[in-house]
């Protein structure tokens, strides 16, 4: 026997945390919460209608993700500097590049199929007035699908907490009709070579693509920041 039942109340609370986790996460992603904001943890709770215990363990969380900052008098939205935002791209190559290297193999065809069939409905409709939500949303799916299909659990799963810091923190660009048509161009040439069955192609298109979005982000990041610094 292993005493199970005695945890029931702290899985209850660990059900809280999580809920007080997505909601200051969906508030960061959407914008509601935007780089360099400051609140309260005492705030947070009444707001949230709960105790303080299951809002500090989310906070926690969440600086351990690397989205906020816990200081003596507040909680801030951390906001990247260039440089950080440097070292999360490149991160992101040496990740998501070996993921595409090694879905090109193992992607489904049927699941193949559906992302290309959906890339050339956005390539011909891109005057649509809901096209760059549903283009933001193919470039969230196309991603998704790549590190599901590289099958290692690991690499997946630290994919996605990178992924996860680009959307947080690089909302720069993320909306912009150029960057968005570029990067569906990209996409492109990303399942050309996983059709092809072509390995280093596939590393090589996610390389390409990482890059000039990392390109983007800076010129966007420059550009907002008047004092820029790498």
């Amino acid at each position: 026997m292993l005493g199970l039942a005695s945890n029931t109340a702290p899985l209850q609370r660990q059900t809280l945390v999580d809920s007080v986790y997505q909601h200051v996460l969906n508030a960061i992603l959407s914008g509601r919460l935007a780089a360099g904001t400051e609140f309260s943890e005492v705030g947070l709770a009444r707001e949230l209608g709960v105790s303080r215990t299951p809002v500090h363990e989310a906070l926690a969380w969440l600086a351990s993700d690397d989205l906020v900052e816990i200081q003596a008098s507040c909680v801030r939205v951390r906001k990247l500097t260039a440089r950080e935002v440097t070292d999360l791209y490149e991160v992101r190559q040496l990740l998501e590049c070996a993921a595409a290297g090694r879905a090109a193999t193992r992607m489904s065809t049927s699941m193949l199929k559906g992302l290309q069939s959906e890339a050339r409905g956005l390539a011909t409709r891109q005057d649509a007035p809901d096209w760059p939500a549903r283009a933001i949303e193919f470039d969230v799916r196309l991603h998704d699908e790549i590190s599901a299909a590289a099958d290692n659990a690991r690499l997946k799963s630290e994919i996605s907490r990178y992924r996860l810091l680009v959307r947080a923190f690089c909302r720069l660009t993320g909306e912009n009709l150029q960057n968005l048509r570029d990067s569906l161009r990209e996409h492109v040439a990303i399942l050309k070579a996983i059709e092809k069955q072509d390995g280093p192609a596939a590393h090589q298109a996610m390389a390409v693509h990482i890059a000039k979005r990392l390109k983007a982000v800076l010129a966007a990041f420059y550009q907002d920041s008047a004092t820029p610094s790498l």
